[in-house]
């Protein structure tokens, strides 16, 4: 059988903010990290740099499923320990998965610069959960590293390529396999999943299985979203013109698999008090993390990705249940629906931020999520310079803005500033009136977002 050779797949793990995606901004030379919500990474993320392909995997515990995929197409694993923190929870189960999956690993030691920072204590503790590292009584390289200031990066890098050297089977078939490492539904693109090649190639055009369902490939984009035609062993693809947005963990093939069964979300067990959900997410990965951490009263009607929509409220009217959404956008239209079926409709950014609120109210709290009150939408219809900042033009679509007002973009917050009238400051503006914004803080905006004011 035909074989070729192919770039090591490398899986990043570790303790939420021990420094997981800064160290792959130091080599990808980008900046990821300070654009993700509250300082976590919330998705896998599939890069190439340096003739190796690096998967990012979120480090905050309820993350375990997609860690725990990463793994499983990875060759190698780095384990990121941060020398001020030492071993924490997720550094622990990221060790357990990485010895389960028996797949070499290197521990990066970062955040060596600090002046807090105590690189013994880390190995003392490693040996703890049975990593014993080169040196220290054991056979796990290590490496000293500040990803921050790019620094001990190259030694790891060369580390990695050594590990991938000494592998005595990493030629691989040429019979097609990737694996799904995310899932979703793009507003613009429709159907999108990211794969890692295994072995063989990706072509437009051409038909591929995923269980026994037949697709065909409409387009393929690698990790910069650049157009390409085909993705060959390796490489981390964007793939569009799926049929059905496919289970994160499933392989693709050449040839239909005999009794396969796809899998989706399931609803919880339920009992007493039940607070009824629909959910909504930017991917099913986000879905994995959320559905199995919320409480045992809550029972999901409906979960999928995508935009949260008016048959989602109307379904949410009739059942009594509470919409949300994560890492998604919600229309005006969607928030004028819900406000006037006076249905609880929650945005949110940032997992931990979901999580909490929702226990809250499923033990009992429900009026922490009912107090907020929609007070005004807005329609983002222009931006202006001012000083150092932007106003944001914006046209009154339902309710009023009021100076003071908080005030949601997206699922970011920030507060109203001021309110200008042409040149004149005012308190409030009324529906159907058009004002500039001034907000506090300043948040990132595009034209045709809603502002949402609410108590």
């Amino acid at each position: 059988m035909e074989k070729t050779k192919r770039s090591p797949v490398v899986v990043v793990m570790g303790h939420v903010d021990h420094g997981k995606t800064t160290l792959l901004d130091a080599i990808r030379k980008t900046d990821v990290a300070g654009r993700e919500f509250g300082g976590i990474t919330q998705s896998i993320g599939a890069y190439q740099a340096s003739g190796i392909t690096f998967i990012d995997t979120p480090g905050h515990e309820a993350f375990g499923k997609m860690r725990s995929r990463g793994v499983n197409v990875a060759d190698i694993a780095i384990l990121v320990v941060a020398a001020n923190d030492s071993v924490m929870p997720q550094t622990i189960e990221s060790i357990n998965i990485i010895l389960e999956a028996k797949i070499p690993f290197i521990v990066a030691i970062n955040k060596v610069d600090l002046p807090e920072s105590n690189v013994d204590k880390v190995i003392k503790d490693l040996l703890r959960y049975n990593v014993l590292l080169e040196n220290y009584g054991g056979n796990v390289p290590f490496v000293k590293i500040s990803a921050k200031k790019n620094e001990g990066v190259k030694e790891l890098l060369e580390l990695i390529n050594l590990l991938w050297e000494m592998r005595e089977n990493k030629e691989e078939t040429l019979d097609l396999k990737a694996v799904i490492i995310e899932s979703k539904m793009d507003k613009n693109r429709g159907l999108v999943a990211t794969a890692i090649v295994k072995s063989g190639e990706l072509t437009v055009g051409q038909k591929i299985f995923i269980g026994n369902k037949e697709h065909k490939i409409r387009m393929l984009f690698d990790y910069n979203e650049k157009q390409i035609s085909k993705a060959t062993s390796g490489m981390p693809v964007l793939i569009l013109g799926l049929t059905d947005i496919v289970p994160v963990g499933a392989e693709i093939s050449s040839v239909a698999a005999s009794n396969s069964m796809i899998s989706k979300p399931t609803a919880l067990k339920h009992g007493d008090n039940l607070l009824n959900l629909i959910i909504r997410a930017d991917t099913l990965g986000s879905l994995e993390a959320i559905i199995p951490k919320l409480p045992s009263n809550v029972n999901v009607l409906e979960s999928g990705t995508g935009e949260v929509t008016n048959k989602d409220i109307l379904l949410a009217k009739t059942t009594k249940a509470v919409v949300v959404g994560f890492n998604v956008k919600t229309s005006v239209l969607v928030v004028d629906l819900a406000k006037t079926e006076k249905v609880i409709l929650r945005s949110y950014k940032i997992i931990y931020e979901l999580l909490e609120e929702l226990t809250d109210a499923a033990a009992g709290a429900l009026d922490q999520l009912v107090e907020e009150e929609v007070l005004g939408v807005g329609l983002i219809v222009a931006q202006f310079p001012y000083e150092k900042l932007k106003i944001a033009g914006v046209k009154v679509t339902d309710g009023r803005l009021a100076r003071g007002d908080k005030l949601r973009i997206g699922e970011t917050e920030s507060k109203i500033k001021e309110l200008r009238v042409g040149r004149e400051q005012a308190n409030k503006v009324e529906k159907g009136k058009e004002c500039g914004v001034l907000l506090d803080p300043q948040l990132d905006f595009k034209l045709g977002e809603s502002i949402i004011a609410h108590s």
